[in-house]
């Protein structure tokens, strides 16, 4: 009788106490995203991709002690370079995610994207050489606001699922708006008007990313403000239009994107040495079997 009641007791434990699982500690640190986490147009371009050791990656893994694979793309997408590959000039490149967890779950990812995504540059281009700022434009600016909004999913999804159900932190990125209400040489081209209207797209792209990353216990949203540092201030951190990489930010726009998702990085605890209830429920059915 004592044996079936402590295997009763034993299989109700298993099967109602939660487990804890505590992942090993890797070490490994995945930054993932477009030319912003490449760091485009800074010095010493290592890849195809337009990667720079000045981007905001290194000053993260110096930071937290963690190894980097910085896997970051200049044109990158969500559907074309995070979860899925991309073309760079003539190359084929594989999927940043499957490169993440090429050799296991990474302890942190960080990711930037959305901008390539919802055409920004395009629309930035549009307002210098033509015009901007219609309704229509609105309007298609919106609608790829929503496709955004299923791909981060997608991208949220295959997370869970390379990580065996186990993700691990996610660091997600804002967007710098890079205009203030000042006009210089660099932004002749513009209206008061059409820069209005890209600074409220840019505004709209953070809250559709924002809006989506809120809704993963794992994921993080970072947020990057330029204020007092935008095109037109006299500490920019911008690259200007004669710069390599318009618009992208300079080695001091990158520091203040790391110092952004810094504030977001939660350090991981050694395992406790504590058994879990699990544990604790298999000794005590093995102390009564003696």
């Amino acid at each position: 009788m004592k044996r079936f009641a402590a295997l009763i007791i034993l299989a109700l434990g298993l099967a109602i106490l939660p487990s804890v699982h505590t992942s090993a500690i890797s070490g490994n640190y995945a930054a993932l995203g477009d030319s912003i986490a490449a760091g485009a147009g800074l010095s010493s371009p290592m890849t195809t991709c337009g990667q720079s050791p000045q981007a905001y990656p290194y000053s993260v893994a110096a930071s937290t002690g963690l190894r980097l694979s910085h896997l970051a793309c200049t044109g990158a997408k969500a559907d074309e370079g995070i979860y899925d590959s991309q073309q760079r000039n003539s190359e084929t490149l594989p999927a940043q995610l499957d490169q993440a967890f090429s050799t296991g779950t990474p302890e942190l990812i960080t990711l930037t994207v959305g901008a390539n995504d919802a055409r920004w540059t395009q629309f930035i281009r549009q307002c210098y050489y033509i015009r901007c700022g219609y309704s229509v434009d609105t309007g298609r600016f919106n609608a790829y606001l929503v496709d955004l909004k299923l791909e981060l999913n997608v991208i949220m999804a295959k997370i869970h699922s390379l990580s065996g159900g186990d993700p691990p932190q996610v660091i997600v990125t804002g967007y710098y708006n890079p205009f203030s209400s000042r006009s210089c040489s660099d932004t002749e081209n513009l209206t008061s008007s059409e820069i209005s209207w890209l600074r409220a797209r840019a505004n709209g792209l953070n809250t559709a990313i924002r809006g989506t990353v809120g809704k993963y216990s794992y994921a993080s949203y970072a947020p990057v403000s330029f204020t007092g540092h935008e095109i037109c201030t006299a500490d920019s951190w911008v690259q200007g239009p004669a710069d390599p990489m318009p618009f992208h930010p300079t080695e001091a726009g990158q520091q203040a994107i790391a110092k952004s998702v810094l504030s977001k990085y939660d350090e991981p605890s050694e395992p406790s040495s504590e058994p879990s209830y699990r544990e604790r429920a298999l000794n005590w059915y093995e102390r009564l079997r003696r």
